[in-house]
């Protein structure tokens, strides 16, 4: 029986392709929080397999998303029942194992951002097209339920006609010693 609430075992009955089985490269909170519960809930995929460095850790992570857990990253890109991985590692690892899942033959959407160069993005975006694999940058909050409503009320004239308009984005303070600050 699935383990999270929301998630599914059973294919989608209109989707006829073979689902994409995805593995996860790390077990961070944005995967835990949002992303697996997002792709449980997804036709046409499949959640296959987490790995993490720490056997503990991939065990936990994988009892509660209904898959297998795996040691260590490579262990994962060298899975032949894996199509695609998600990697939400810190951004400084995103290259070597971007290149990694790559080279493997895997699909990649990685967090943001894709990587921290540009020159490093090139190369990997060229790499994916020589090997006929799709690399994407997770990026959600584009697709924020909060932007369609302000869209709504533009158009509805709510906020009357627009002059100026001035947004911010923050994300709360990390504690000390989080990963995320250390490049």
């Amino acid at each position: 029986m699935p383990a999270h609430p929301g998630m599914s075992t059973v294919a989608d009955p209109q989707h006829r392709e073979p689902p994409l089985r995805f593995g996860v490269l790390g077990c961070a909170d944005i995967a835990r929080r949002r992303v697996l519960p997002a792709l449980l809930r997804t036709p046409g995929a499949r959640l296959t397999a987490v790995a993490s460095r720490d056997p503990g850790r991939a065990r936990q992570v994988a009892d509660t998303f209904g898959c297998a857990p795996v040691a260590g990253y490579q262990a994962l890109l060298a899975r032949d029942d894996i199509d695609a991985v998600y990697l939400p590692l810190p951004p400084a690892l995103h290259p070597e194992w971007i290149r990694r899942a790559l080279t493997a033959g895997k699909h990649v959407l990685a967090e943001k951002p894709l990587t921290t160069s540009s020159a490093e993005t090139a190369e990997l975006t060229a790499l994916a097209v020589a090997s006929g694999r799709v690399l994407a940058e997770n990026v959600m909050f584009v697709h924020h339920p909060r932007h369609e409503r302000v869209r709504r009320l533009v158009a509805d004239g709510a906020v009357g006609v627009p002059q100026t308009f001035t947004a911010a984005f923050t994300v709360p303070r990390r504690p000390p010693g989080d990963i995320r600050l250390s490049a």
